[in-house]
């Protein structure tokens, strides 16, 4: 008789294909920031076995079911997000063409709007996402417990995210999850969304 193989969650490693999940994580915004969809997934392929910025191995734990990766989660406590943010675009904004450079900035200039701005004292989840196949199986959840065991475990007071303002199965995921609505930052217009990638973000947290 065949059975389930349970739900594991355990630290990233470097040969884990994890990087094809983080993109599925904010889509849009990674190709906006690398103008294709195949440039996004090279550009975080090519990365993300480097520590030190906020796609890094160092920084994901992955959901394994059926002995297939199900799931990826990223986090890190909210002091360093500047410093992570900024190194991963010194890692990548070299590796897009010098033509892209102009739409880049753009890119840079209007995410720096609506980038987000999370309690400190928290940890920050920076991507979460389930591979298609395996959604509606409770990944998400497990991966965010373990996020919120992480944030207790390091002495910090909540978990604070953020997801595209019509990323409504997210959105739904966290509220049901126990994560309360924060605030809302929407693009300054047409152009600035177009040059995100979106329309906006809508930031949540949960005390522990």
């Amino acid at each position: 008789m065949m059975t389930q193989m349970p739900l594991v969650v355990r630290p990233a490693t470097p040969a884990d294909p994890a990087d094809a999940l983080l993109y599925l994580s904010a889509k849009p915004y990674y190709d906006a920031y690398a103008g294709s969809e195949d440039r996004a997934r090279s550009l975080l392929a090519a990365v993300y076995r480097r520590r030190g910025h906020a796609a890094s191995f160092e920084v994901c734990s992955v959901a394994e079911l059926d002995g297939t990766l199900a799931g990826v989660i990223a986090w890190f406590p909210v002091g360093e997000g500047d410093v992570r943010a900024r190194r991963f675009v010194s890692l990548t904004a070299p590796r897009v063409p010098p033509w892209r450079w102009p739409a880049l900035l753009r890119h840079l200039r209007a995410a720096g709007t609506v980038s987000p701005h999370p309690p400190p004292g928290m940890l920050y989840v920076d991507a979460l996402a389930v591979d298609p196949a395996y959604r509606r199986r409770g990944v998400a959840s497990a991966l965010l417990e373990r996020a919120e065991r992480a944030a207790l475990a390091r002495a910090l007071s909540g978990v604070a995210l953020d997801t595209g303002l019509q990323n409504e199965p997210a959105r739904a995921l966290y509220a049901a999850s126990g994560y309360s609505e924060r605030d809302i930052r929407r693009a300054r217009d047409p152009a600035a969304a177009a040059a995100i990638g979106g329309p906006g973000f809508v930031s949540y947290l949960k005390r522990l």
